[in-house]
């Protein structure tokens, strides 16, 4: 994600639909600690747009900010973006993102199909990202779904990974795997059970 056109999309989104502006706003603040706010200026006497956040009571342009505020901000536009079409693919979302933050990125982009009637495919080989799914769709999200995709031969493979099995409703297994109710996917992936 190089984000080249942040800015001019954030400045036409702040023209166009300033609800929406205001909302990527609100959620940056929500989940980005220490984020104050941002805003996009055009500087005239260059011809350019820049985006510039407050930090902490500091300003600091984009070009200092971490790469996983840039990546939350580009998600948050996501969705909200009133230009979107219905299918929306994102790779490697939790790629500079804090691991506490995956849970807001799940519930951002799952927020994608169920108010926008969008579908979301995301490529990860985060097992925190995969535990952050399994728990929302623990919540009863039936519309998530998480899939091993891999190569056999010259072909690619896909299937469902299903955890409804009576394995791991043992609570002693759970325990075993984790250590606690958290981590299942994690564990799991990093015992091999995962593996072809």
């Amino acid at each position: 994600m190089r984000g080249r056109n942040i800015a001019p999309y954030l400045f036409r989104l702040r023209h166009e639909f300033p609800e929406r502006y205001d909302a990527v706003r609100r959620t940056l603040r929500a989940i980005v600690p220490g984020t104050d706010d941002f805003e996009v200026e055009l500087d005239e006497a260059r011809g350019e747009l820049g985006l510039w956040f407050r930090q902490d009571g500091i300003r600091c342009s984009s070009r200092v900010v971490s790469e996983g505020t840039l990546r939350l901000l580009a998600l948050a536009v996501l969705a909200v973006d009133p230009w979107a079409g219905s299918l929306v693919a994102v790779e490697e979302p939790e790629t500079g993102i804090h691991p506490r933050r995956l849970e807001a990125v799940v519930e951002m982009l799952h927020s994608l199909t169920v108010e926008q009637r969008r579908q979301v495919v995301v490529t990860t080989n985060s097992p925190v990202f995969c535990d952050a799914v399994l728990r929302r769709a623990r919540q009863g999200a039936d519309d998530l779904g998480l899939f091993a995709v891999g190569r056999r031969g010259e072909a690619t493979r896909i299937r469902p990974l299903d955890f409804s099995g009576p394995l791991l409703h043992d609570e002693e297994i759970r325990r075993a795997l984790t250590g606690d109710d958290e981590g299942l996917f994690a564990s799991l992936f990093l015992t091999g059970v995962l593996d072809d």
